[in-house]
């Protein structure tokens, strides 16, 4: 486990690099409602609001879902009463601020004897079996009916609702519905719900609030199983709280890559598995095949262009932060033969690869990232078939990297035959291209590998994409395959701060490039938020003066956040 808040200074790597923005959180946890908040006599959290308010002060915790047993128990807890259900989506509603916070809230499913847990949001009810009178009154103890351990039922149940999905927690061998032990079939009707695997759960009854446990438990191996089986679900990691300590038990995170912290697009980008699970809270990996990003399902009668790209903001300052190995995984969906190792590099942010694929085959493409302290990172895959075969154009080398304010092309044939040139075309979203530039051949005849290089000065912030598109003499033309090439600069371009240490008033002066609101939150030694500020900045030098004579004396981190980026990062000492 990396040391706590052991960064300097940090600009430009907080810029995201996509089109996605990275948010991290975790949708597997419970409060008092069913079996959590144990510590509620101590801490003074009860209910889902007090837990949400927990864990947005927490820190690198865009979004939580608490995710209540659906059943009452008098073991370890009372557990979940049909009112609560209600209760808990009302309190979800108030609590989630989208453009700063997502609440969310659902249910746990199942029982762990009769075929496991599974995770579920997107449901206007509680889906349960327990009836007649009890403990929780005189009505059934469901919205939903759904018999005990009926996966089969219960599948359909949540198709019925369009945005609702699924997550298997804590996946055992024969868990629901024995779809991912040995002899289990594929389940379309599962497949259709379930978005992702839980491939770490827990520690589920820590108390450490310090960030400081070790990994959790790992169940890569059903991960892998459900993936050979046929399933499109992406990793996950689960915190699964049962005491008062929403973010703050360890530093791992789902992260997921959506257009804006909105509750909408969270949901959307778990519907459409584009999301990873990741030990480290910050580190932003972009995995993309021909273009589509994670997640994706695709038919391409071209090769695999696959990239991956990872930017950890904390990496400059922590050298245990940098990247080990990258490794990339395919398999062949259905086969039911677990995904191998394809090609891995080490030392690198980055990993380029053309693999070369079989007609009228699905495969299916993830990333494994190891950094040097052993965190591990672990993509949804991308899914394609391909199709009758056109051949693109042959080079031996298609890549591209900023430089300066632009974006250096360099390619190289393997040969030419009455070339005439190439038209350089640019896409933002790796599907719509606009022609940009054309560069002509050097010799239109050639036995010999060309080398070429182009310049493209105005790139889109985020992630570019690039083909080539190569026309003969005739007038015949091939496209190269795609490539994406991340472009970052900051809206922040200065950060000051004094006096530090600091007694009363802590002056910030920064410079931006364009007007922008910006959010600064000032966060304590143990990661909790204890402050935020939101000004309205605009292009050239702004100043920010914030009283803190009320803070206790200490060390505290100043984070600046733009348009849901964290864009720049620093540390001060209160006196």
């Amino acid at each position: 486990m990396k040391p706590i808040f052991t960064f300097a200074f940090l600009l430009a790597g907080f810029s995201a690099f996509s089109q996605y923005n990275f948010y991290f959180g975790n949708i597997h946890s419970h409060s008092s409602y069913s079996d959590g908040n144990k510590d509620s006599t101590t801490s003074g959290y009860y209910t889902p609001a007090d837990d949400y308010n927990y864990a947005k002060a927490s820190y690198h915790m865009d979004f939580l879902g608490v995710s209540e047993h659906n059943h009452f128990s008098s073991i370890n807890n009372p557990g979940m009463h049909v009112g609560h259900y209600g209760m808990g989506l009302y309190q979800a509603d108030t609590a989630n601020h989208n453009g700063s916070f997502v609440a969310m809230y659902g249910l746990e499913w199942g029982t762990i004897s009769q075929g496991g847990h599974v995770v579920a949001y997107g449901l206007p009810g509680l889906i349960g079996w327990e009836s007649g009178s009890g403990a929780w009154g005189s009505t059934n103890n469901y919205n939903i009916f759904c018999a005990k351990g009926d996966f089969a039922g219960f599948w359909p149940i949540v198709k019925s609702y369009p945005t609702a999905f699924c997550t298997l927690a804590h996946p055992q061998t024969n868990d629901y519905g024995n779809l991912l032990d040995a002899a289990g079939v594929y389940n379309a009707n599962t497949d259709s719900v379930v978005v992702g695997v839980a491939i770490r759960s827990g520690s589920a009854m820590s108390t450490t609030t310090n960030y400081t446990d070790p990994a959790a438990t790992s169940y890569e191996s059903k991960y892998l199983r459900a993936l050979a089986k046929g399933y499109h679900v992406g990793p996950t990691i689960d915190h699964d709280n049962h005491y008062s300590t929403f973010g703050r038990t360890n530093q791992s995170r789902t992260v997921v890559l959506a257009t804006s912290l909105h509750r909408d697009s969270i949901m959307a980008a778990y519907k459409a598995n584009r999301f990873y699970a990741s030990d480290d809270w910050n580190t932003q990996v972009n995995f993309t095949v021909n273009g589509n990003f994670m997640g994706s399902h695709f038919i391409t009668n071209a090769n695999s262009s696959i990239t991956v790209t990872i930017n950890d903001p904390d990496a400059p300052g922590n050298p245990n932060d940098n990247i080990n190995t990258i490794e990339i995984y395919y398999g062949i969906a259905g086969s039911g033969t677990n995904a191998t190792i394809l090609t891995s590099n080490a030392g690198s942010t980055s990993l380029n690869y053309s693999h070369t694929s079989t007609i009228n085959t699905s495969y299916y493409y993830f990333a494994k990232i190891t950094q040097v302290d052993g965190d591990m990172i672990w993509t949804a895959p991308v899914w394609v078939f391909r199709d009758a075969v056109v051949l693109p154009i042959v080079l031996n080398k298609f890549n591209g990297m900023q430089v300066n304010d632009g974006i250096k092309l360099n390619w190289t044939t393997t040969s030419e035959t009455n070339m005439s040139h190439f038209n350089i075309e640019h896409s933002v979203d790796g599907q719509n291209f606009t022609e940009i530039g054309k560069v002509f051949s050097k010799f239109q005849n050639s036995s010999v590998p060309v080398d070429y290089a182009w310049l493209h000065t105005t790139p889109k912030k985020g992630l570019n994409f690039y083909r080539l598109k190569q026309f003969d003499l005739d007038g015949k033309f091939k496209y190269s395959y795609i490539i994406p090439v991340p472009f970052n600069y900051s809206i922040v371009q200065s950060v000051k701060i004094n006096p530090n240490p600091v007694h009363n008033n802590l002056n910030l002066a920064f410079a931006v490039e364009e007007n922008c609101d910006l959010v600064c939150k000032i966060y304590n030694v143990e990661g909790r938020e204890i402050r935020s500020i939101t000004t309205a900045a605009h292009a050239g030098k702004n100043n920010i003066m914030a009283n803190v004579s009320d803070l206790p004396n200490g060390n505290y981190i100043l984070v600046i956040i733009c348009n849901n980026e964290r864009i720049a990062e620093t540390r001060f000492i209160k006196q």
